[in-house]
């Protein structure tokens, strides 16, 4: 017959059983807490913050996602979007690029890391005008996880590229002009600090404002006489500057809209008919 200490004693050893393997409960799911929050730092995202120091309401996107337009978007608890970004985090080997104006136009800026304060990154050469709020749109890229993030592709790529080359070819295709000595320092250091693509260099000078008032209606002069032989009406250089303006229209874009034109395949036409002839 057991005593009533030891009945006790056998009481007491399975409360602490008890408590031990609850406990033992409450770390596994800890640890599984634990690891699915490394896993998803490992993620490839983007988390804009409000506020600078990664602070205030946030928005997390992933890669492939993109904003067009910030106007009328909110942060995750409500918090009006447009121009209000002061920090951003780029975790798991994303890349963002975030622009000045809706649309991806304007000023353009590429992130592969963290940063804690925008105020430190100039949108121009003034010191006093930088990005704190004042992105408007953006879309998120994913690339493979890096250990060093000063060997990322886009940057050694510019690295080795003759960016004077590329920017003083994308200054006379649009503008006709060689570069002015500002234009290309600023434009050599975004390719060369920024990852910036040609591509980019001519988006941006695309929406300058030279572009706008002569670029645009040099070009199409010149497909003009180059495929049609004449000089461009006003009805057509009002048609294909709002296309380049408007559509992001290349050359290429308005060459080929003229050859489809009744008017080019008129004079195919006609020159093929003379020929036979």
């Amino acid at each position: 017959m057991n005593s009533p200490h030891c009945y006790g004693v056998t009481i007491n050893m399975k409360r602490i059983f008890f408590l031990l393997a609850l406990s033992g409960c409450f770390f596994s799911f800890a640890r599984a807490d634990h690891q699915g929050n490394e896993r998803q730092g490992d993620e490839p995202r983007v988390i804009l913050y409000q506020h600078a120091d990664y602070r205030g309401d946030s928005l997390v996107l992933y890669p492939g996602e993109s904003i067009d337009n910030f106007s009328g978007q909110t942060f995750s608890n409500g918090n009006g979007l447009n121009d209000n970004v002061s920090s951003i985090r780029v975790e798991g080997g994303a890349e963002v690029f975030v622009y000045e104006n809706a649309r991806f136009r304007g000023a353009v800026m590429r992130l592969t890391e963290n940063v804690r304060d925008l105020t430190g990154r100039l949108l121009s050469a003034d010191p006093r005008d930088n990005w704190n709020d004042r992105i408007s749109s953006l879309r998120v890229a994913g690339s493979p996880r890096r250990s060093d993030k000063k060997k990322d592709r886009g940057y050694e790529q510019n690295r080795d590229i003759d960016c004077d080359r590329v920017i003083g070819r994308a200054y006379k295709d649009l503008l006709g002009r060689a570069p002015d000595e500002a234009g290309l320092r600023n434009y050599r250091g975004l390719m060369i600090d920024q990852g910036w693509t040609e591509k980019m260099v001519r988006d941006h000078i695309q929406h300058g404002e030279e572009f706008r008032i002569e670029g645009a209606d040099r070009i199409i002069r010149r497909a003009y006489l180059d495929v049609l032989g004449r000089e461009a009406d006003p009805s057509g250089l009002k048609h294909f500057r709002q296309a380049m303006l408007d559509k992001n229209w290349t050359e290429g874009d308005v060459r080929d809209d003229l050859r489809r034109s009744e008017e080019y395949r008129n004079k195919q036409a006609a020159a093929k008919n003379r020929t036979e002839k």
